[in-house]
């Protein structure tokens, strides 16, 4: 556990290796162990009851054909419902299956971390508090104010997808999520200017990055997988989702953004 002093608040991170992962739970005293522990517990129990890599989950099993969808956990129907949503929204760029060896297979995986951050997200509050972050493998979910002298809320950096220890852009986030799709390999650092105009899929350069800033990172992850699939930067179907932004890396290394994110954006490389 790491204790870090922001003014007149401490803030306390756990971290624990979940999902194949970091995850890292950062608090202030308004909340006891418990309540860290229970978030952990929470995220173990998804991790064991969705993997794709071990043979007993219950998506493993009804990928197997071993247990009907009906028979099993009301998380698990949650979950694949909410994918065949996403699945139709995003005009099938989001899905819950992936094909290998040629055959198709069930992976929710790229809904569940998000989700299962969402609600353990939910289980802090739960614990009594308001200001906190929680860190799964660089998607994140944050609430309050770290240092309440300043007013100001996370700071979150958005890796850059071609240099290790760089970061493409802060986002000042005082509630929210932020999750991240893209390829990151060692590469040029060349930028071109920033705009709010992005990239359409005429003439689009592709892209390297993409981040997606909203209220649930559940439905923030899904569709930053999904609109790194698709490739051309906003896709029209993207709009079906109010209340979410954008933030691109292009393949080219410029950088781009929807109007939402003007007066969270506090630096770009």
């Amino acid at each position: 556990m790491t204790d870090v002093s922001t003014g007149a608040r401490t803030l306390h991170t756990h971290v624990q290796h979940v999902m194949g992962t970091a995850f890292g739970i950062t608090v202030d005293d308004t909340v006891g162990p418990e309540g860290v522990d229970d978030a952990f517990a929470w995220l173990h129990h998804v991790d064991a009851t969705f993997s794709t890599y071990r043979s007993d989950s219950e998506i493993s099993r009804i990928d197997r054909g071993e247990l009907d969808l009906d028979a099993a956990s009301p998380d698990v129907r949650q979950v694949l419902l909410r994918c065949a949503e996403l699945e139709e929204l995003t005009d099938g760029w989001f899905t819950a299956h992936r094909q290998t060896d040629g055959e198709q297979h069930l992976d929710p995986s790229g809904l569940v971390k998000g989700w299962s951050i969402d609600v353990a997200a939910l289980i802090l509050r739960m614990a009594g508090t308001t200001t906190f972050s929680i860190n799964g493998g660089g998607d994140i979910v944050c609430a309050g104010h770290p240092e309440p002298n300043e007013g100001r809320g996370w700071r979150t950096g958005i890796r850059h997808p071609f240099l290790e220890e760089a970061v493409a852009a802060v986002l000042v986030l005082a509630e929210g999520a932020v999750a991240t799709s893209g390829t990151y390999e060692r590469g040029s650092h060349i930028w071109g200017a920033a705009g709010t105009d992005l990239p359409r899929a005429a003439g689009a350069p592709g892209l390297a990055g993409v981040t997606v800033v909203g209220p649930e990172l559940g439905t923030a992850d899904a569709l930053a997988t999904a609109v790194f699939a698709e490739g051309s930067g906003h896709p029209a179907w993207f709009d079906r989702f109010p209340g979410y932004d954008l933030l691109l890396v292009t393949a080219d290394q410029r950088l781009a953004w929807t109007p939402g994110l003007d007066d969270l954006l506090v630096r770009t490389a």
